[in-house]
């Protein structure tokens, strides 16, 4: 599993809009405005506050400045209902970024783990830089377990394997709803890459792209196929149980591509238990899944 961010690709219209939006709170009585709509908020349960509540709550006595500025967060941040204004879901979302990702205490961390790479039986080093996870084995050539971007919150009171599994799950669960053609931040459209040398590698790989935001990753082609109810069951019956860990589990996968047009691929992933094999198109929809057991 491997996270990307900070991509260059995307139009020009798109960049306007997020540095508008963030323009939009460089002044101090903006974000006195946001954030004090924020402090009660509870959905759409959230109690709207009046014109006069709120200007009080930031301080203000000169209704003409404080309207000025009100009405530049309306339709951002704020939102105007019957008895008076309300956060939208843009001040929370970002509001909710800037506590997982707070930029306090970013030194790097770096440690070696107990556990075993399970695909060589060499050291495991975790490090964490830029909010972003990464577990490497020292001896295994070219492997790389796992990087993915992982607030700083969810690391408090985790070590060692319930660390990287927690950043694990995590990500794969992202992937697994990626796969149903959303992205897991933005809820923006998904394009998935299949280059011939990644699908048909060790493990066999696909890429998927936000075609909105920065979120891109490379994973396993497994990852976000486990969530399929009918490819879990399949892995249950050869004895994986699902979600599949990578870095804690070594799961025999190939694959291939069958057709162009109609695009096809195929991937097997074998076990003790026997082989099961799904076939895919390019939007990563399954269109069969044949177990072939040993018993």
């Amino acid at each position: 599993m491997t996270d990307w961010v900070g991509r260059d690709e995307g139009p020009d219209g798109d960049r306007a809009s997020v540095r508008e939006a963030f323009s939009l709170l460089a002044h101090d009585i903006r974000l006195d405005i946001v954030l004090a709509l924020l402090k009660n908020w509870a959905a759409v349960y959230t109690e709207p506050q009046s014109y006069s509540d709120l200007m009080d709550a930031v301080g203000m006595r000169d209704s003409g400045k404080f309207n000025y500025h009100l009405d530049k967060l309306r339709g951002v941040y704020v939102e105007r209902v019957e008895d008076g204004y309300v956060p939208t879901a843009s001040a929370v979302a970002l509001y909710r970024t800037v506590l997982a990702y707070r930029p306090t205490e970013m030194a790097t961390e770096t440690g070696e783990l107990d556990e075993p790479c399970p695909h060589c039986g060499g050291t495991l080093v975790e490090q964490y830089e830029r909010s972003f996870f990464t577990l490497d084995c020292t001896d295994c050539d070219n492997w790389d377990l796992l990087t993915y971007v992982f607030p700083k919150n969810g690391l408090r009171n985790r070590a060692g394997q319930e660390r990287y599994r927690a950043v694990e799950y995590r990500a794969d669960y992202h992937t697994g709803l990626a796969r149903t053609g959303q992205c897991p931040f933005c809820a923006g459209p998904v394009t998935f890459h299949f280059d011939p040398e990644d699908v048909e590698g060790t493990p066999p790989l696909v890429g998927i792209t936000c075609d909105t935001c920065t979120w891109h990753v490379g994973v396993s082609l497994l990852t976000p196929l486990q969530f399929v109810p009918r490819v879990a069951a399949a892995l249950v019956d050869l004895g994986i149980e699902p979600p599949v860990v990578e870095a804690d589990n070594v799961v025999e996968m190939a694959a291939e591509i069958r057709s162009e047009e109609p695009f096809r691929v195929g991937l097997d992933i074998t076990s003790e238990e026997g082989t099961a094999t799904i076939v895919v198109d390019d939007d990563l929809d399954v269109h069969s899944v044949d177990v072939r057991t040993d018993g």
